[in-house]
């Protein structure tokens, strides 16, 4: 079933060859096939490599290093599509995916977003089936649980459970409008774009029929630099746009700040608190879901978790803060390069 109006595949990758043949294969073999731009965001030998092996079936786009913002927008810059469908390199698409895609646009006109939700990849070792565990709790992804974990049903959704790794946007509704994905962030700027979308009037729909699959990361120190980096992002998108932002995502810094309040003058009642926070932990893994065996590392994550992305909210806060004291034209944190 072909999309009107046309669909691209769209998706920025460097450094992870092996992800991404893997995530090409799938597209490949996902249904109907779209257009496929990939964008190589910076210096990676091995990944062009892989894309050369594809032929014309994929568009390579050779990006200077790019903050995420300017690569995907320059990205979706050489699509041809009206529906861009925006994967990560670490994603696999199911079977028949573009074809429910392609029903689902059909069957909700004047819908501008797509998403769905994630599987746990098959074969996933004991590290990443914990960390998908620990995103999909209550306890470690909040009100965004549903981007961690997989969909069921097809309904009408807000901003915040979209995620970027698996979200299809109607280019003529961005157009129009002229919004496009904020430059020169860490990280979240597809939640600063999907505030806009909705305060726009986009109309999202979320469906289990475009559930993906996303590996998580292997191991403890990828994992904690990937969130630090969500928490930084998190951070310059609410200085960007206060009115967008969710109080959940200030609970982890708060938290933070309390309990180094409390280590000066309060330390019983640190105490208490830190106790109190083991036990939700503990609870909180129990009730996961998690493989038999794996509740005490999902609740050793939890703290992982919450330090890093608090330490990396914090980050970003005071980064944004002082640039905005400084008058910066251009963030001081921006590693884009200059075409040459």
């Amino acid at each position: 079933m072909r999309v009107d109006g046309g669909l691209s595949v769209v998706l920025i990758t460097r450094g992870r060859p092996d992800l991404l043949k893997a995530c090409l294969d799938s597209v490949l073999s996902g249904g109907e096939r779209p257009e496929i731009i990939a964008g190589v965001n910076g210096d990676a030998p091995g990944s062009l490599e892989v894309l050369k092996s594809f032929g014309g079936a994929v568009k390579a786009v050779s990006l200077p290093r790019m903050c995420r913002g300017e690569a995907r927008n320059a990205a979706a810059a050489a699509a041809s599509g009206r529906w861009l469908c925006f994967l990560d390199d670490d994603t696999l698409v199911p079977p028949g995916y573009f074809d429910r895609l392609a029903a689902l646009i059909s069957a909700h006109p004047g819908t501008a977003v797509f998403g769905g939700g994630q599987a746990l990849a098959a074969g996933a070792g004991s590290f990443e089936s914990a960390v998908y565990s620990v995103l999909a709790s209550p306890w470690g992804g909040g009100p965004f649980t549903e981007r961690f974990s997989p969909v069921t049903g097809t309904r009408a959704a807000g901003p915040e459970k979209f995620i970027l790794c698996n979200l299809t946007l109607d280019r003529d509704f961005l157009r129009a409008r002229g919004l496009a994905f904020e430059g020169h962030l860490t990280s979240a700027e597809e939640n600063l774009l999907l505030g806009r979308l909705s305060r726009a009037g986009a109309r999202m729909v979320l469906s289990g029929d475009l559930n993906i699959v996303h590996r998580r990361r292997t191991e403890p120190l990828s994992f904690a630099r990937q969130v630090f980096s969500s928490g930084r992002g998190r951070a310059q998108i609410t200085l960007l746009s206060p009115r967008g932002f969710s109080a959940f995502t200030l609970l982890p810094p708060a938290a933070l700040l309390f309990s180094a309040w409390a280590a000066a003058g309060a330390r019983g009642f640190l105490q208490a608190a830190g106790a109190a926070y083991a036990a939700l932990s503990v609870s909180a893994a129990a009730l996961s879901g998690a493989r038999p065996g794996a509740g005490p590392a999902v609740a050793a994550l939890f703290p992982v978790l919450h330090v890093s992305y608090a330490l990396g909210w914090l980050y970003g806060a005071a980064e944004g803060l002082m640039e905005k004291a400084a008058g910066r034209a251009k963030p001081g944190r921006c590693r884009c390069e200059e075409k040459p």
